[in-house]
């Protein structure tokens, strides 16, 4: 019997734990390649906590190694790109340490996974096959940000500063690896802009059903749910648009609370709690226990592109869902079927009120997402492209 195939799989964070959409993706299309192949992990890690955290053991990894990138030193790195042309999200994953184990590691392996072009820029000159696991097209992200007004944090000004070097970086990268996956057929169209691109592979995100239970909700309580990684500026600034201007809105007519599960920052945390309505539960360990008997969930994304994966996870949980369009984009779930669309803070309290007050409805919705997500979103079936894409490239090198 042969011996398996190596991948070689870059991360820019460790992956562990998995939480966050970014780290759970990476994960499940690791978990899927295990079943076929043997994995090495090289990741970056930027504290000492994640570079000392006990190794998993999940049996995904037959070797994991880690290379310490501080701060301090992402920053001096941000700071040296500005004037030049380099993405600056790619400026702050360089390290000198991480680029010499990569040469030293891609001789033994068949193929290399690359997560995100953070860890992508390593490997565009590699002999080996590399796999750019890009996931979203950021720059539409980016384009996003300019177009809105009153985006909050320092962050917005650093993804408007940069909007234009990462279009052409993305663009470019696409050119630049055997096979490149993104997740919904709406990025791709947006950087290939009428180009080819046989070498783009569309794989969306799946959600794991054992992990988050349907759950009925005949009986439940008068709490809006929003899941999401504050970290994110996708994410935050969906959270405080609900909370400053939809809210107050809602609780005009609804006697209601707005429930925020996810890591957050502790300003951010504070400033939440201080609204009316608000309660904020933070990072925790189970998500459906945080979201507990909550009557409908929410994702209000203004920004952002790709899947949202908080929307999957609402339908899993047997939460109605009401989405914004961008929310939407990435998925073949039909509004007014499977969940219900609104644009503006008073679509939201109209579609709000009519739930809160039509049992019936909620459960006709919450049935039909639950059906959606089961027979369209299994991490197995929509990796499959993937892993085909993989055995291809294996078997002609």
């Amino acid at each position: 019997m042969s011996p398996r195939k190596r991948i070689l799989v870059l991360t820019p964070r460790f992956p562990y734990p998995v939480v966050g959409g970014d780290r759970l993706r990476i994960y499940e299309i690791c978990r899927e390649l295990s079943k076929h192949y043997e994995l090495s992990l090289l990741s970056l890690c930027e504290s000492e906590a994640e570079m000392c955290s006990p190794p998993p053991t999940d049996g995904v990894f037959g070797k994991i190694e880690r290379v310490f990138l501080p701060r301090w030193r992402s920053v001096l790195n941000v700071l040296a790109a500005v004037p030049g042309q380099t993405p600056l999200q790619i400026a702050y994953y360089q390290s000198a340490a991480f680029a010499g184990r990569v040469r030293e590691l891609l001789p033994e392996h068949d193929l290399c996974i690359a997560h995100l072009i953070r860890t992508g820029h390593y490997v565009r000159q590699a002999g080996t096959p590399v796999i750019l696991e890009m996931t979203d097209a950021i720059s539409l992200n980016y384009r996003r940000v300019q177009e809105l007004e009153n985006v909050r944090g320092f962050k917005s000004w650093v993804y408007r500063f940069e909007a234009e070097r990462l279009l052409r970086y993305e663009r470019a990268a696409l050119e630049s690896f055997a096979a490149v996956t993104l997740v919904s057929e709406l990025d791709r169209a947006f950087l290939l802009d009428g180009r080819g691109g046989g070498n783009v592979v569309v794989c969306s995100n799946g959600v794991d059903l054992d992990a988050l239970p349907f759950r009925e909700r005949r009986t439940s309580e008068p709490a809006i749910a929003f899941i999401g990684n504050m970290a994110s500026i996708q994410n935050l600034d969906a959270c405080f648009y609900f909370a400053e201007e939809i809210l107050p809105r809602v609780r005009g007519r609804l006697r209601c609370t707005f429930r925020v599960v996810g890591r957050i920052g502790a300003s951010d945390a504070r400033r939440l709690r201080a609204m009316d309505g608000v309660e904020v539960f933070g990072n925790v360990e189970s998500v459906p226990e945080a979201v507990g008997n909550a009557r409908v969930g929410v994702a209000p994304v203004r920004l952002g592109a790709g899947v949202q994966n908080k929307v999957l996870e609402y339908m899993a949980l047997g939460l109605p869902v009401i989405t914004s369009p961008v929310a939407l984009e990435g998925l073949q779930a039909r509004a007014g079927s499977d969940l219900l669309v609104a644009a503006t803070p008073e679509e939201y309290a109209v579609q709000l009120e009519t739930l809160w007050h039509d049992e019936v409805l909620r459960t006709r919705l919450a049935a039909s997402a639950y059906r959606y997500v089961r027979e369209n979103h299994s991490w197995a079936g929509r990796l499959r492209p993937l892993v085909e894409r993989v055995s291809a490239l294996l078997a002609a090198a």
